[in-house]
């Protein structure tokens, strides 16, 4: 039974505690919006498969105050290899390609498990708490608002009546299923593997690494302990099979082989499947998909973590400005409108690049074991290849020049477009833009 007398009330309910959840509710909250933020889980994480924070996000952090305080935790990547045959093929600098477009000229690594440590703090700063063992068991939508029914850690029930609800709960979405909203795609055939590991080597020199010897995707990212780098790669034969007994034994041979890795100890280890699906819509009516919910691909590139951080901070402002009627409902419909159509681009982007990594055949094994080496020495001394390469796994050429908000044109620079970064003497144009609302 469910008491109505006990109906809590909010502004924004957020389904899902990840770092999409939490940036929603930290941003929300920072702009006087009520919000309830809930979780299935017992905990916060304690081990993570996301790690990059690229520097659109470190630019959008500017306005939270957390880019100094993960730049000083994390670690910054300032180049990535390419490896063929035990040897390293290429290297691009992105430190160089990075310094006059961004304040942040960089891949930062900092791991998701911390990461949102760092937003639950920072959300308890403002008397915020993660409602744990808690979740979404029924909503409908009215008029005014959204009904929920949340089942609390005893299986106790209870009514919660908020003028919207985000959908910010993973790739199983209570709220997109709710809503009965299609998120069709496909699953990868491989199985995925990410290990935590103490190394020494050729690779663990503070820089990413990329072997392309095999069909099997391999990659080696640094964390900020030393010798410390966190693998990530793929199996596709008998072993995917056996995903429940796999351990590190069964992949380590390639780290070893392959890339002269000395793996010392191993901090943990897991497996899991990857999907590629994109949600038919981002909104219906008070519901929103934020974050896998919304979208969900190969983790090529680190974009996951960072499109569902986008996602939260370009909502947050707009669903601020309509609850102080500031706005009209309609500024809520170009949530979708950014942002979906960079999904969709998104997916299509990864997946090519995780296909190509990860084709067999003799026309795979030539362009990965041929053409690449060839060619990406010669693209890595290009200073607009290099510009491309930074600007697309930065997310800094993301624009929004077909939104409905979007109008006017400067020269070069059209609404919609992100200002481009202009520095100074002790003092930038970001800087000056030190907010959460409209720019």
């Amino acid at each position: 039974m469910v008491d109505d007398a006990s109906t809590k009330r909010c502004d924004v309910l957020i389904v899902g505690a990840g770092p999409t959840g939490l940036v929603l509710a930290l941003c929300l909250t920072r702009l006087g919006v009520k919000v309830r933020i809930v979780d299935k889980t017992d905990r916060p994480g304690t081990t993570s498969r996301a790690l990059a924070v690229q520097a659109r996000t470190l630019e959008l952090y500017r306005a939270l105050d957390l880019d100094r305080e993960i730049v000083a935790r994390g670690h910054a990547t300032r180049a990535g290899n390419f490896w063929v045959h035990g040897q390293r093929a290429a290297r691009i600098a992105l430190d160089s390609a990075g310094r006059d477009i961004t304040p942040y000229p960089f891949m930062f690594i900092f791991p998701q498990d911390e990461h949102e440590q760092l937003l639950i703090a920072r959300l308890a700063d403002h008397g915020v708490v993660v409602e744990r063992r808690t979740e979404l068991s029924e909503m409908s939508q009215g008029v005014n608002g959204v009904e929920a029914i949340l089942r609390g850690p005893q299986g106790t029930q209870e009514r919660c009546s908020a003028a919207y609800v985000a959908g910010c709960d993973g790739a199983s979405s209570t709220v997109r299923h709710a809503q009965g909203i299609d998120f069709s795609g496909g699953t990868y055939r491989q199985l995925f593997y990410v290990a935590d590991v103490d190394a020494a080597g050729p690779p663990i020199d503070g820089e990413l690494h990329i072997d392309l010897d095999e069909a099997d995707f391999l990659a080696v990212f640094p964390l900020a302990a030393e010798g410390r780098v966190r693998l990530i790669g793929t199996v596709r034969d008998d072993r995917a099979e056996a995903s429940h007994t796999l351990c590190f034994d069964d992949v380590r041979a390639r780290a070893i082989e392959h890339l002269k890795i000395d793996v010392r100890r191993v901090n943990w280890f897991s497996t899991y499947r990857v999907h590629h699906r994109v949600a038919s819509r981002f909104r219906d009516g008070r519901a929103f998909l934020l974050g896998d919910a919304a979208h969900i691909h190969s983790p090529a590139g680190g974009q996951g973590m960072n499109t569902g951080i986008g996602d939260a901070i370009n909502l947050a402002w707009k669903i601020a400005a309509v609850l102080k009627r500031q706005a009209t409902e309609a500024l809520l419909d170009s949530f979708e409108a950014e942002r979906i159509g960079f999904a969709r681009r998104l997916v299509r982007t990864t997946d090519r690049a995780f296909t190509l990594a990860t084709k067999e055949g003799r026309v795979a094994d030539a362009i990965r074991l041929r053409a690449v080496p060839l060619l990406m020495p010669r693209l890595a001394k290009l200073a607009s290849a290099r510009d491309f390469i930074f600007r697309t796994l930065s997310q800094t050429s993301l624009h929004y020049r077909h939104s409905p908000l979007s109008t006017g044109r400067v020269g070069d620079i059209r609404g919609g477009d992100r200002m481009p970064w202009v520095a100074g003497q002790g003092d930038d144009d970001f800087a000056r833009q030190h907010g959460q609302s409209w720019q």
